[in-house]
């Protein structure tokens, strides 16, 4: 801080402050020498001068306006610091500050005024403010410590206003240069223009304009400044259209302009070609963030179409609105010279494509300018003509640009041509005469032809098409010949690709464009095979040697060749290429035919046949493991059942309770995995969805604990029955529960999955599906039911998952619909048409004893269910005969029976029982159905031709429920059966059941016995 002496300094050197400011001083003289004139002028105390800061147009917001200023004080030669900033606000004067009035205080009279830290001390206060066109541009302070007046009103009024004139020359002459600035930048765009500078060159400058700093502040003063471009795209890139910059005009801090094209400078600039709006952000992060306090980006446009952007750092002190102003003039002058290098590449594209156009085409077409001169010819316009008028071959540069178009025909006929020619230069009703005719000529060279006007010439000129007569029947039958080989190559499901004896392209099909991946416009610009080898060689596995072998299947080819190919873009596949070459009559080669096939469904679909054999092989060895516990979780089963019935009566029963309920479990799961493992034809009944959903998510809650993934069901208690297989509805809830649990893995966290049943109307119901998950995302939702679709990664996922869901669906009448609501996660719901009257009184899928298994009914409350009449009486005198080969299972039987009172004898071998039963009397046989030797179904068909009457008190007791084969055994003949591993309830009942029917069908025949008697 700059603090004025004390009232001993000298007093030299006075000025004036007008003067001062004419002579070139700066501020800090300035105030000075007016701290010189008021303590001239009066005997004051105490003098402050303050004035706007420099940078108060800036754009920082700091609360209220601050002055700057030097304190004078007669008695004290050190000033505190802050007293050289001034705040312009209350408690200065509000006439002061906003009236532009002078103003005396008394500071004793008032006491509750505030005092401010220049004010300590005084008794008496002047404050004369500072104005230039109506704004504040500061205030002077004259104070004195007694009562006295300090100096006479007029002299301070007179130094502020030189003061006001002093600042307002200084900020016209810092106009006058920004001003000079910006026309010089602009001046330089003009000129460039004049001069035909390239538009980079100019856009350079433009850059360099934006960090000019300079001693006299002529420039911006930008920390950096970068002018990009937007990067066209191709319309068949394949990529999702996002905007690419190319930063190529730089200037500045080198680390700052690398740095703009990645975040969090990069967002900036595209929240601005976003908005189309200048975008302003505050520079908290950066390779040097105390250089730059602002980052501003600039949208540039032309005619409402994006072409650019400007971005800029601006320091602390350069921030503005004036340099706001100048950056959104360069920037103005960036978008005219962008679109002015846009439009002459476009001019020279458009040259290029009509020069490559009329050098490949076969057509005669010349190009005339608004004279009618030669501006240009096709190939074919030059072959034409290059057989001059002596019939001596002339080289194609017989047409001279310049020439007169009339020129290349014979004498007689020139006089017509020009005619027809200015008709149709000048336009109107003569052009479209023109374009009507068609005369004929004959060339210097003898050819006669006929001449069309084939369409405009780049500015105003024509393109005329020269048609030769003698040769046009010709042309037309090759052109039918090239149309209906083009049309045969269409028809075909093969790429195809046939190349003449040069290695051109002489025709490619549709298929081939799709497997190898190229647009209509790729395959246009794709003439010989080296383009096409470098086209495509990015996406082989292996480009070099993909490249290689191509070139070297051309150079060796002489019999048919047939191989396989890895693509690795755009997506993996497998292509078979066969090539073979193309003879003529003589046996000479004119070139050769490539075909190729994409093989990777096929190969996919073998794949997935490979891993549906496995499947199956796996789903019969878990049956067959599932059927061999069977017979031991039998016993635990039973022998659990009767320890907790003895220790319910000594009153311990905990124990025996753990080991009845595990058992249980362990005999739902193993009977739901044979259900699961089954290989049998869909069978459609009447069922519950509720059961099914409960049976499935049974049979998946252990593995969805293991992932941590909360399970919650909602079933509808009013739902209705539904018609359907069973294992196809458990497949589909099953698919779609996988694929949610999959994608919560993906987030790498635990989640929830939500099934819920739904009634919806009177005949559907809904079955739901909802997860946590990521979500289906919207560009493949139209492809997720397709067969062997997968996101998942090579090995993870079939493909056929989504795809099996919706077939089973459809065939049972219903609709799938997939949503991805707001809150995430995906949704699948699945409509189903409820079950028709007459189906409805069919049985459920799932008969009484499994619905109780799966609700877990308490064994203490099953053996309390009512029993059929029989089964109030003893079975006492009632012989049983248990053939079983497991002797565990075979004692449980014969215990439990005992203990109802029947007398039980038990056999390990089917060919021993049978020998028993014969000589014997039973009333009841229990039988396994599987056993070495003579097994179940032996052994009943031996009772049976033997006519025992044995066979129909027949029980079989098996763990093989749900083999095809067992199953139409027993609906055969109408045998009771009880499904390993079973309760001892079960058991019971079901013997009671078969005695009980035993004595309905021997009643009627004891009371006919009985009336026989009485009557004869």
């Amino acid at each position: 801080m700059r603090v004025w002496g004390t009232k001993t300094e000298k007093v030299s050197g006075l000025l004036g402050v007008a003067r001062a400011a004419v002579a070139g001083a700066s501020r800090d003289e300035l105030l000075k020498e007016a701290l010189r004139a008021l303590g001239r002028a009066g005997n004051a105390d105490r003098i402050g001068v303050w004035i706007e800061a420099e940078s108060s147009l800036s754009l920082q917001s700091e609360g209220p306006g601050r002055f700057q200023g030097l304190v004078w004080d007669r008695e004290n030669g050190e000033m505190p610091a802050e007293w050289a900033h001034l705040s312009v606000e209350p408690p200065l004067p509000e006439e002061s500050l906003f009236a532009g009035k002078s103003v005396e205080l008394h500071l004793e009279a008032d006491l509750q005024r505030p005092i401010i830290g220049p004010l300590v001390e005084l008794r008496r206060a002047t404050w004369i403010p500072i104005e230039r066109n109506g704004q504040l541009k500061g205030v002077i302070l004259a104070g004195s410590r007694g009562k006295q007046a300090v100096m006479r009103l007029e002299e301070m009024q007179a130094i502020a206003a030189e003061l006001a004139l002093a600042i307002g020359l200084e900020e016209e002459q810092r106009l006058a240069r920004i001003r000079n600035a910006d026309l010089r930048a602009v001046r330089n765009i003009l000129e460039g223009r004049r001069t035909r500078n390239p538009a980079g060159m100019m856009l350079a400058k433009l850059a360099d304009s934006c960090t000019e700093k300079g001693t006299g502040e002529e420039g911006p003063g930008a920390t950096f400044a970068v002018i990009g471009a937007l990067v066209e795209q191709s319309e068949h890139s394949g990529k999702e259209k996002e905007e690419e910059m190319e930063f190529r005009w730089r200037s500045g801090d080198e680390e700052w302009t690398r740095a703009v094209v990645s975040e969090p400078l990069a967002g900036i600039w595209r929240r601005a070609l976003e908005a189309r709006q200048v975008i302003g952000s505050e520079s908290h992060v950066g390779p040097a963030a105390e250089s730059v306090a602002r980052i501003l980006a600039y949208p540039l446009e032309e005619e409402g179409q994006l072409l650019g952007t400007l971005v800029a750092g601006l320091p602390r002190r350069a921030i503005s609105l004036a340099t706001l102003e100048r950056l959104e003039l360069r920037a103005a002058l960036a978008a005219a010279e962008l679109g002015r290098r846009k439009r002459n590449e476009e001019e020279v594209r458009e040259a290029e494509w009509q020069r490559a156009l009329l050098d490949s085409s076969s057509e005669a077409v010349i190009l005339l300018d608004e004279a009618g001169r030669i501006a240009g010819s096709s190939r074919g316009g030059r072959e034409l003509t290059s057989l001059a008028s002596s019939g001596e071959e002339k080289s194609p540069a017989s047409i001279r640009a310049g020439e007169n178009f009339a020129s290349l025909f014979r004498m007689e006929f020139r006089e017509r041509i020009e005619e027809w020619m200015r008709g149709a230069l000048d336009g109107g009703p003569g052009f479209r005469s023109a374009r009507e005719d068609s005369p004929q000529a004959e060339l210097c060279n003898g050819v006669c032809v006929r001449l069309r006007i084939a369409g405009p010439a780049p500015g105003r000129g024509l393109a005329i098409l020269l048609e030769p007569l003698e040769s046009h029947e010709a042309a037309r039958q090759a052109d039918r010949a090239e149309t209906e080989l083009q049309s045969v190559l269409e028809w075909m499901e093969e790429g195809v690709v046939l190349f003449d004896a040069q290695e051109n392209v002489r025709a490619m099909n549709t298929r081939f464009e799709q497997i190898a991946g190229l647009s209509p416009a790729d395959s246009g610009k794709i003439k010989t095979l080296e383009a096409l080898i470098e086209r495509l060689a990015e996406h082989a596995a292996s480009p070099e040697r993909f490249a290689e072998h191509w070139r070297k299947l051309a150079r060796g080819l002489e019999s048919g060749v047939r191989e396989e190919l890895q693509m690795a873009r755009f997506a993996p596949r497998i292509v078979e290429r066969a090539s073979r070459p193309v003879l003529d009559a003589a046996g000479r080669q004119l070139g050769r035919v490539e075909i190729y096939r994409d093989l990777t469904a096929q190969r996919v679909f073998q794949s997935k046949l490979l891993q549906t054999e496995k499947l199956a092989a796996l789903g019969q060895m878990v049956s067959g493991i599932a059927h061999e516990l069977s017979n031991p979780l039998t016993s635990i089963l039973g022998f659990a059942q009767r320890l907790l019935s003895r220790a319910e009566a000594a009153g311990q029963m905990d124990e025996a309770q753990q080991i009845y309920q595990e058992a249980e479990r362990a005999s739902i799961i193993l009977r739901q995995l044979l259900l699961n493992a089954r290989e049998t034809l869909p069978e459609r009944r009447t069922l519950s969805l509720n059961e099914v959903v409960l049976k499935t998510m049974e049979l998946q809650r252990f593995g969805l604990e293991a992932e941590k993934i909360r399970v919650e069901i909602e079933l509808d208690p009013a739902l209705p029955e539904v018609h359907g297989d069973s294992g196809q509805l458990q497949q589909v809830l099953m698919n779609l529960v996988g694929n949610s649990r999959q994608a919560i893995e993906q987030l790498g966290r635990s989640g929830t999955i939500h099934v819920r049943t739904k009634k919806i109307g009177e005949q559907k119901m809904l079955l739901e599906v909802r997860d946590d998950g990521p979500g289906v995302p919207p560009a493949i939702l139209a492809r997720i039911f397709d067969p062997f679709f997968t996101t998942k990664p090579a090995g993870v996922g079939t493909g056929l998952g989504l795809s099996i869901v919706l077939s089973v669906v459809r065939e049972h009448g219903g609709q799938v619909h997939v949503l991805n609501p707001p809150q995430g996660g995906a949704v699948f719901q699945i409509e189903l048409p409820a079950a028709a009257a007459h189906f409805r009184e069919e049985s459920s899928e799932f008969p009484p004893r499994e619905r109780r298994s799966m609700l877990r009914a308490n064994p203490r409350n099953t053996q309390r269910e009512e029993r059929p009449a029989l089964r109030q009486a003893s079975g006492k005198g009632s012989r049983v005969l248990v053939v079983e080969d497991e002797p565990t299972v075979a004692r449980l039987i014969a215990d439990v029976l005992e203990d109802e009172g029947f007398e039980v004898d038990v056999l390990l071998d089917g060919r021993e029982a049978l020998d028993r039963a014969a000589r014997q009397q039973y009333d009841l046989v229990i039988c396994d159905m599987k056993m070495p030797g003579l097994d179940g179904q032996h052994f009943y068909k031996s009772l049976e031709r033997g006519g025992n009457p044995l066979h129909e008190r027949f029980l079989f007791v098996t763990g093989d429920i749900v083999a095809a084969q067992t199953q139409e055994f027993l609906k055969r003949n109408d045998l009771p059966h009880v499904a390993k591993p079973f309760r001892v309830e079960e058991l019971t009942e079901k013997v009671y059941r078969v005695l009980e029917s035993k004595v309905r069908r021997e009643a009627p025949v004891t009371a006919t016995r009985k009336n026989a008697a009485r009557n004869g």
